[in-house]
Order: structure tokens, then C-alpha cells, then sequence
């Protein structure tokens, strides 16, 4: 069984007698040919070895017919185990392939357009429009309005705002909607919705360490605004998304 099978993988393989002694490390193929004629059978060690490079059990490899296994049912490949096998000038080869079909897959990639899926929005209703730039003057009359969010949404917010302007980005874009949740104290670094000198703005909070506040633009292109009045600032809550 074991000399049967032994050809059938080096010829499956397309492996002549020299490049196994090779890889088994053998100088020549004398005893290559005597296990493929059932002469004798190697050590338990190079059986092992032989598993190996064919990338099969050893169990199967000394007791099962692989010829008709396989004629039955079709080959796992092993493709690294396939690849080990290729002498330097195919293995150049094979690889110059592969780089052109990743590359061929990227621009395909490329050119794939997802369009957003209905079923993923829903509408909800906004209480007004935070500035992520110079300033969102506040109107006493103006009205909630609703605009389609990306799905689901937080449960647990007590503002939704509309962000008008970049000064947040890249975490908050222009357009974006904002969920603001009221809390009880305030620290250095949180993203805040704060009302300041009659306009409502999206900025990072900065405490000095003599306790005066700045509301911080993170896109360097927008200024920052300075609190000069602390008791003229108030605080709607802290972004959580």
C-alpha cells in the first residue's frame, strides 16, 4: 500500500525520484525506487517526513489506497504545501500571478459603489443645529425638524442636534447628527454642547488649571473660543456619538 501510494503522490506532485531524496535529504535515489517497488519501507522518522511534504496523514499514507480516494472524491489543496514544491523559476512565476490578480481585485474594488440601504435609517426629530465652526446664533423661535439617521440610534440621549460647520473634525462632520446626554459634572477633554454669548456651539472642553474654560476647535483651521464670562456659558451635555 505504502509503495503505491508513495509514486502516486510524487507523480501527482510532479516530483521526479531526485527532487525527494532532495527534500528528504538524501544523496541519491536508490532508496526512493526500492520503496516505490515495495522492496523495503523506510523508518518511522522518514515516513513521517514524507507525510510531510505530501501533505497527508500517516495513517492514510501506509494504509489507505489514496489512488482511489481520489478518483472518488476531489483534493484538498494545499496551496503553501503546493507552492513549496515549485523550483525558484515557477514559484517566480506563480507569485508574478497572484501580484496581478490582487492587483486586477483592488481596482475592481475601486470601482464598487455602495449605496446606502433604506432599511438601515430611520427619522427622528432634532431640537436645533450646534455650530462646529464660528458660531450657531440661537433663535428663540426656532422649531425642532426631523432628518434621516443612520439606524438604530441611542436610547438614552436628552438632545439631538444637527452640526453645522467642520471645526470637529475628523470625529464630528459637517451635516452630522450629534446625541447629547445631560450629566452632572464636567471635565477637561469631553465633547460638550454648550451655549455661549447667545450662540449654541459642538466643542472640546479645556480647563485651565486657574479654572478658566475654553470651548476647543479640534480642525486647526477654526478658532477656539474663549470663555471669558463662566457665568454667561451653559452646558446642554456631553456628545456620546
Amino acid at each position: 500500500m505504502f509503495s503505491d501510494n508513495l509514486k502516486y503522490l510524487r507523480e501527482k506532485n510532479n516530483m521526479n525520484q531526485i527532487e525527494l531524496a532532495t527534500k528528504l535529504g538524501r544523496k541519491s535515489t536508490s532508496s526512493i525506487s526500492e520503496w516505490e517497488k515495495g522492496k523495503y519501507q523506510p523508518k518511522a522518522g522518514v515516513l513521517s517526513d514524507i507525510a510531510h511534504i505530501f501533505n497527508v496523514n500517516l495513517d492514510d499514507l501506509m494504509n489507505k489506497d489514496l489512488r482511489n480516494e481520489n478518483e472518488v472524491s476531489s483534493p484538498k489543496l494545499d496551496v503553501l504545501s503546493i507552492f513549496n514544491q515549485l523550483n525558484l523559476k515557477r514559484r517566480r512565476a506563480v507569485l508574478k500571478f497572484a501580484v496581478k490578480q490582487l492587483d486586477e481585485q483592488r481596482q475592481e474594488n475601486k470601482n464598487v459603489i455602495t449605496f446606502p440601504n433604506k432599511h438601515n435609517t430611520t427619522t427622528i426629530d432634532v431640537d436645533g443645529v450646534l455650530s462646529a465652526g464660528v458660531g450657531e446664533y440661537l433663535d428663540d423661535n426656532s422649531e425642532p425638524f426631523s432628518v434621516t439617521v443612520p439606524a438604530p440610534v441611542p436610547d438614552n440621549y436628552d438632545y439631538a442636534f444637527k452640526i453645522n460647520g467642520s471645526s470637529m473634525e475628523p470625529y464630528y462632520h459637517d451635516g452630522q447628527v450629534v446625541f447629547i446626554k445631560k450629566v452632572g459634572q464636567y471635565r477637561d477633554g469631553q465633547t460638550v454642547a454648550a451655549i455661549y454669548d447667545g450662540c449654541a456651539y459642538l466643542k472640546r472642553l479645556a480647563v485651565d488649571d486657574d479654572g478658566y474654560a475654553t470651548l476647543v476647535s479640534l480642525n486647526p483651521d477654526y478658532p477656539n473660543v474663549r470663555i471669558d464670562d463662566k457665568e454667561g456659558m451653559k452646558l446642554l451635555g456631553v456628545a456620546f456619538s
